[in-house]
Order: structure tokens, then C-alpha cells, then sequence
């Protein structure tokens, strides 16, 4: 059987698990701020809590992983550093260096970790992307799904632990933003990597 039977599941398989990971990753640094490491109860509350959030992470991560090369492809745009697996690591280890920077650090105002974070992420796409498509993308998608999260917060079918809803809003287009540019570079690292090669050795 050819390798292209098998490069879109396994393309496919790989971004929805790293969509519900990013969630689970994510769930468990709002529900412990204070927490440095991921106890098995922790785990257990951010799945028994809401089941449905880290399969909806999974499906919005495969849609955004399979949407930037194929922006690429129409557009022909290239992000500024050819994609290769030490540098897809090094961008998944920032965003979550500013997931957790984002818990740990106390700021004096939502306005002060607005930015900062806003300034972090923005640097992410000039480091890992520098492409307009890549840039359109990642301020549209992220603006859908602040948008979504706001709207299953409104409605009841999610809620956050601490009255703080308009400091956690204040940060969250921003960590928004860099997950989709890291997914974005998980999505051309696959679509560039070749099972082939594994065949050929």
C-alpha cells in the first residue's frame, strides 16, 4: 500500500490528539494556578467537568492544522523558517512557556497581562510564520473561537472557577492566537513530512 493511504490519517490523528492535549494542558493550568505539576485528581476534574471540551479541541485543531498548508498551497506562501521537527518542538515549548507564565505571574491589571501576552503571541508569528495568509488566519480563526468560548459561557454550558471573567477574557485572544499558529506549524510539518522516507530506510 502507498504512503498516501496512510499520510492524511495519520495527518488527521495527530492534530485532533494534539487539539484535545492543548485543551487538557490548558483546562488544567485554569483550574490550579498554583499547581506546577498535573496530579491524577487534577486530570480527573478537567475531564469529568466538561467531557465535550477536549473532543471540540480536537476537531477545531484538525480543521486549523489542515487549513494553513492549504492556504499555503492556494496563496504560495512559505513561513520565514523551512518546518522541521526541532523547530515545530521549539514552538510548541513557548506556547506553553506563555500558557504558563500567563498562571504563574501576578500582574497588577488585566490591561498589563493583555498586552504582554498580545506582544508574546505576535512574536510567535514573526519567529514561526512572518505570512500575511498565516496572519489572517490566525486572527480569524481566533476570533472565532474567543467568540465560541464566550458564547458556551454565556449560555451555561461552560464556566470558569473564579469571578474573574473579564480578566480571564482580557488574556484569552492572545493564548487563542498563539495555539492557533502553533497547531498551524504542527499542520505544515505534517503536511511537508513524507512516510515515504520511513519506507525508503
Amino acid at each position: 500500500m502507498s504512503s498516501d493511504h496512510y499520510e492524511l490519517p495519520v495527518r488527521v490523528l495527530v492534530l485532533f490528539f494534539s487539539g484535545v492535549l492543548f485543551s487538557l494542558l490548558f483546562s488544567a493550568l485554569l483550574i490550579q494556578r498554583e499547581v506546577t505539576s498535573l496530579p491524577v485528581e487534577i486530570l480527573q476534574d478537567v475531564v469529568s467537568s466538561a467531557w465535550w471540551a477536549p473532543f471540540a479541541a480536537g476537531i477545531l485543531s484538525l480543521c486549523v492544522g489542515m487549513l494553513y498548508p492549504t492556504v499555503d498551497s492556494i496563496y504560495g506562501q512559505k513561513p520565514v523558517m523551512q518546518c522541521d521537527w526541532p523547530y515545530l518542538i521549539k514552538c510548541i515549548i513557548i506556547y506553553f512557556g506563555i500558557n504558563h507564565a500567563c498562571m504563574k505571574l501576578d500582574y497588577m491589571n488585566s490591561l498589563q497581562l493583555s498586552l504582554t501576552l498580545t506582544t508574546l503571541s505576535l512574536m510567535m508569528w514573526w519567529l514561526f510564520d512572518r505570512t500575511v495568509c498565516g496572519l489572517a488566519v490566525g486572527v480569524v480563526s481566533t476570533f472565532f473561537l474567543t467568540s465560541l468560548s464566550q458564547l458556551l459561557v454565556y449560555h451555561g454550558f461552560a464556566s470558569y472557577e473564579r469571578p474573574d471573567f473579564f480578566f480571564l477574557r482580557s488574556w484569552l485572544p492572545s493564548l487563542m492566537f498563539g495555539a492557533v499558529i502553533t497547531i498551524g506549524t504542527i499542520g505544515r510539518q505534517l503536511s511537508a513530512f513524507k512516510l515515504s522516507h520511513l519506507h525508503d530506510e
